[in-house]
């Protein structure tokens, strides 16, 4: 995703317009959230395998995500969790389906 989506000149101007972005690996969501920290929580019960892209309220609500096996075409099927069956995956652009994503649930 960062070679590809979050590298795209398009998505970085709004995600520099519109948030404020920030990374952490579920492992560490994980001992945050059994330490007691809420947001961790929070991020704990809305993840998916492999990468989420979680949108929060700036008090911590979940708006929406992405998921990058789930909602992005091209996933190879090696990266489902073990179990899982392979989604339908949408098939525009990255780019397309992550500014669109954006713009209906945050405006253009």
């Amino acid at each position: 995703m960062r070679a590809g989506l979050l590298s795209d000149l398009s998505v970085i101007k709004r995600l520099k317009k519109d948030f404020v972005c920030t990374a952490i690996i579920i492992d560490d969501v994980n001992k945050r959230a059994e330490a007691g920290d809420e947001l961790a929580r929070q991020l704990a019960a809305h993840w998916k395998y492999p990468v989420e892209m979680i949108f929060l309220t700036p008090g911590g609500k979940v708006v929406s995500k992405l998921n990058s096996y789930a909602d992005f075409r091209g996933a190879h099927p090696d990266v489902v969790a073990p179990g899982e069956q392979v989604p339908m995956r949408d098939e525009r652009p990255h780019v397309d389906a992550f500014l669109d994503h954006v713009a209906r649930h945050f405006g253009k």
